[in-house]
């Protein structure tokens, strides 16, 4: 078997190289890309090394920050968004045997084929319903309402799934070893700690997460075995950079894919919006009820929102008025005498309408005086902030297009659940 006992003395002149790869676990500047020193001046480093260095490149790589995991780490995503992102990944899940079994198909002597056969039987090996696949299907049906026999796939879906396993049949060995190991495997602790996370603050129950924790602690365990198949290769010409370039190519397409998963995330939550647009559907009966049309008077509003802050001079209130809308929002917002609202700054347009008191309204680098029956315009993302001038309170009432940007936009997905939960109030 062509695994050596300690790993070959390396050079890496060509890995550091590479732009943003790691040298001492501290990442290299892009602009300009750094020179190739001489081979004299490269430490040399064993095989083992050297797979440890891209393991520290790994965890320092841009695929990290991508929108889906973003907004899992920030507890964005729905208990409906993430029915969607694991229905798709069903299909990679589903499918990573069948990535094993494709390197053991190119393994050339017996004991590179029985190591990764004991890979698989550690799944196999279990009783059916301690199978990770028997845990995932109950986490879609139980945690996420999903029937995982009536998932439909996206193309991009598809192309992730078939491009991976192309490339664990159609690759070198040790191209396809790297591929699986340092580019999908490697990802397995950090990523669904990520995805657990995320699934926590969707109020997604721990008992229905077993599948996540049994990769969790199964993955050391895992990656210790096919990194042996990888090493095995070491002695290989270019054998370094055959291993980058296979974990850059898993990364990219993975990484790809979430971006995906991440559009239509956010389509998702626009499109029976726009599908009723379109179906001219209307969202009140033949003959509404009055009372959902009519504001009469400031009592006829939900209580809301309370902030007050003396030191700071903040103290105002917010009501919402029940209106049966769907993009549009409206609120009565109270500013006691002499206080301000928050300076804040949202990603909905607001129309204010001055319905009592006098005050001076901020938006941006403008000020404007106000009083009863004047109307300002606050465009999405300026600065704004009330302030009431008078005796008696301002009050204004806003209309704003949150009823949209709650669903188009992540912190105001944040915020619309964060409400929710605090008032009861369905947003």
């Amino acid at each position: 078997m062509r695994q050596p006992s300690a790993g070959p003395v390396l050079s890496i002149s060509s890995v550091m190289t590479q732009p943003g790869v790691l040298e001492t676990g501290t990442a290299l500047r892009s602009s300009p890309p750094p020179r190739s020193p001489p081979l004299s001046a490269v430490p040399p480093m064993t095989a083992e090394a050297l797979v440890e260095q891209l393991h520290v490149k790994l965890a320092t790589h841009p695929f990290w920050e991508k929108p889906l995991l973003k907004a899992c780490r920030r507890g964005h995503l729905s208990r409906e968004d993430y029915a969607l992102v694991f229905s798709q990944y069903a299909l990679l899940l589903g499918s990573h045997t069948r990535f094993l079994h494709a390197l053991v198909a190119q393994c050339e002597t017996e004991p590179e084929r029985i190591r990764l056969t004991q890979t698989l039987w550690e799944e196999v090996g279990l009783t059916p319903e301690k199978r990770p696949a028997a845990l995932f299907r109950r986490f879609l049906k139980d945690g996420l309402g999903v029937n995982a026999d009536s998932i439909r796939f996206q193309d991009a879906t598809r192309y992730f799934v078939r491009e991976c396993l192309d490339t664990c049949l159609g690759a070198s060995q040790s191209s396809a070893s790297a591929f699986v190991t340092l580019g999908m495997e490697a990802l397995v602790p950090r990523l669904y700690s990520i995805f657990v996370d995320g699934l926590l603050q969707a109020n997604v129950s721990d008992r229905y997460l077993p599948f996540f924790y049994w990769h969790m602690a199964a993955s050391p365990g895992r990656i210790s075995n096919l990194e042996a198949l990888v090493l095995s290769h070491a002695h290989e010409p270019g054998w370094a950079d055959t291993c980058l370039s296979a974990m850059e190519r898993a990364l990219e397409l993975h990484g790809n894919f979430l971006e995906n998963l991440f559009e239509a995330v956010q389509h998702r939550r626009l499109r029976p919006l726009l599908e009723r647009i379109q179906a001219r559907t209307p969202l009140t009966p033949e003959h509404p009820d009055p009372g959902t049309l009519h504001l009469e008077d400031l009592s006829n509003v939900l209580s809301f929102y309370q902030h007050a802050h003396e030191e700071e001079g903040i103290d105002f209130s917010v009501d919402r008025v029940p209106f049966p809308s769907e993009v549009l929002e409206t609120n009565v917002v109270r500013v006691a005498p002499g206080h301000t609202t928050e300076l804040r700054e949202h990603a909905h347009e607001v129309l204010l309408v001055v319905m009592s008191g006098r005050g001076r309204i901020h938006v941006r680098g403008t000020e404007v005086e106000v009083k009863p029956g004047d109307a300002v315009f606050v465009p999405r993302w300026a600065a704004n902030q009330a302030r009431s001038l008078g005796p008696e309170a301002l009050t204004l009432l806003t209309v704003t297009d949150h009823g949209f940007t709650r669903l188009a936009h992540d912190e105001e997905v944040l915020r619309a659940m964060k409400l929710k939960r605090a008032t009861g109030v369905d947003l």
